[in-house]
């Protein structure tokens, strides 16, 4: 063999090398939905008021991961380091996530090869403050800050994995949708359930027999002991969904490449929440909840991905504020909210002056339907997750001019009824007059009837104030409502009757004037 054919036998070795390394790299980048772990690089920032160096953040990363591997296995593959960048104003409410990844590509950070990036903020005043948020990819989304706090240096690395675990949010593909009925596909599904079955193992393992301290019989009706330095801690695995959690639903749109659309490449859908029923381990099955009768928007197809991403809210109520859809800065006070429980419709309160309201979470369901109110009217089917959002602004109907219209029909209607129980009593002693012969005291009740306020005139009235009313650019539905309110006034006016009896109480009283 020539030293030729040497360095050629060489470069296509080392080709085929690189080659199937680049293979390997793609298998794991594209394997199944239900296999596929969480790629989640955590963020460790500790503050000067820890008061400790850098060996201490080292070690801390150690324990984290030590303790992750121990307690949720293959479910992550994470990588834990310390913080290049201050994370304080990344737990606001209001932290940009496009922002987030241009901090990402500024360190030399590809967001879309991390499925999550993880943030961890310790500080310490008397106590261990344990602040914690993720970045989803897959979403471009923020979940919400969570915090715990730990009196003990000791707890450090197994209660933030807790606050961690607890507050993963666990992802999920939109398999099949019918009519409310959703199936979800769990990403991690297969790891999440082999996980839990070892979990059990141990925890089977850690169970310990105890015998009586004397010859008193065993009561085999007494909990097992369990080891408790056998059982991984934390007990909850990463990525776990319970029945009642919610889900929200989006639409991810990407180029023919695979990659996020930068315009538009994400929509989450408003209003609109899945509520989980039933997990089988592979699947989760729920229902969708929605304030719109289409909460999916168009076809299915390979370059939009339907997904749905958990909820793990923050606080226990949200300020739920109502303002008026065509003018924002109109707040709508007085307007009743209820929520749709099993046991039927429970009256929350009503809006205060400002349009705001407290909505409490619901322990038995995360997503509560929510239904607006006014005078008896359903304005709006409301659903949210109370908790999630500090703060949540409904821009809804404005029932204002009905509400008017319908205080002016009151007040006219009671009018009428005056009009025409007057208009009837004085027909009456016309009538008695001209039987008795007292024609002159028939002629003075007649001129009154005929002088006093008429039904017709009424009616004009009606007419005039439904044109005032239906005046500007109302909403179709309160203009419909309105209309129904005046249409029932107008059958109040053809049920009068009294024209015609005063028509024929005139020619009863010119005949018997006749005859004298």
């Amino acid at each position: 063999m020539t030293y030729r054919q040497k360095i050629r036998r060489l470069l296509l070795a080392t080709c085929m090398g690189m080659f199937a390394l680049v293979s390997l790299a793609d298998a794991a980048d594209k394997r199944p939905w239900e296999v596929s772990p969480f790629r989640t690089l955590v963020w460790l920032d500790l503050d000067p008021s820890c008061h400790v160096d850098s060996a201490f953040t080292q070690r801390l990363a150690q324990d984290l991961e030590q303790i992750r591997y121990a307690s949720s296995g293959s479910v992550w593959e994470t990588t834990i380091t310390d913080s290049p960048i201050d994370l304080t104003r990344w737990y606001r409410s209001d932290a940009d996530p496009n922002r987030f990844v241009e901090r990402l590509k500024a360190h030399e950070i590809i967001a879309d090869q991390w499925d999550r990036v993880m943030l961890i903020s310790i500080k310490r005043d008397a106590i261990w403050k344990i602040d914690f948020r993720e970045y989803d990819s897959m979403t471009n989304s923020w979940g919400s800050a969570h915090k715990t706090s730990v009196s003990q240096r000791e707890l450090l690395p197994s209660e933030t994995l807790k606050l961690v675990y607890e507050k993963f949010l666990p992802l999920t593909r939109i398999d099949n949708v019918d009519k409310r009925k959703v199936k979800l596909g769990l990403k991690a599904a297969s790891l999440i359930e082999e996980e839990g079955i070892g979990r059990q193992q141990e925890y089977a393992n850690a169970v310990e027999f105890i015998p009586p301290a004397d010859d008193s019989p065993i009561d085999w009706g007494k909990p097992a002991a369990v080891n408790q330095q056998e059982v991984p801690y934390p007990d909850f695995i990463p990525g776990t969904v319970a029945i009642g959690e919610a889900f929200q639903p989006v639409l991810r749109r990407n180029d023919r490449q695979g990659n996020l659309i930068k315009e538009n490449g994400i929509m989450f859908m408003p209003w609109t929440y899945i509520s989980c029923e039933e997990n089988d381990g592979l699947q989760l099955h729920g229902t969708m909840v929605s304030g719109f009768n289409t909460p999916l928007p168009g076809r299915r197809n390979v370059r939009t991905q339907r997904i749905a991403i958990g909820i793990r809210p923050a606080d226990m109520t949200t300020r739920l504020q109502l303002v008026d859809k065509a003018a924002e800065e109109v707040p709508l006070a007085g307007y009743e909210i209820y929520s749709k429980d099993p046991d039927g419709a429970t009256l929350i309160g009503s809006s205060d002056p400002n349009g705001y309201i407290k909505i409490p979470t619901n322990p038995d369901n995360a997503v509560r339907l929510l239904y607006v109110r006014s005078g008896g009217n359903l304005l709006a089917r409301l659903p949210m997750v109370p908790g999630y959002e500090p703060e949540s602004t409904a821009r809804i109907t404005n029932d204002s001019p009905r509400l008017l219209a319908e205080g002016f029909l009151e007040g006219w209607r009671d009018q009428l009824v005056d009009t025409m129980a007057r208009r009837q009593i004085l027909a009456q002693r016309v009538q008695r007059k001209i039987d008795s012969g007292d024609l002159e005291s028939a002629k003075k009740w007649l001129d009154e009837l005929r002088t006093g306020r008429t039904v017709n005139e009424l009616a004009f009235d009606l007419r005039t104030a439904k044109g005032q009313f239906l005046e500007g650019n109302l909403d179709p539905t309160i203009k419909r409502r309105i209309d129904d309110l005046f249409e029932k006034g107008q059958r109040l006016v053809a049920q009068d009757k009294s024209v015609l009896v005063e028509s024929e109480l005139s020619a009863q009283l010119e005949k018997a004037t006749g005859k004298k």
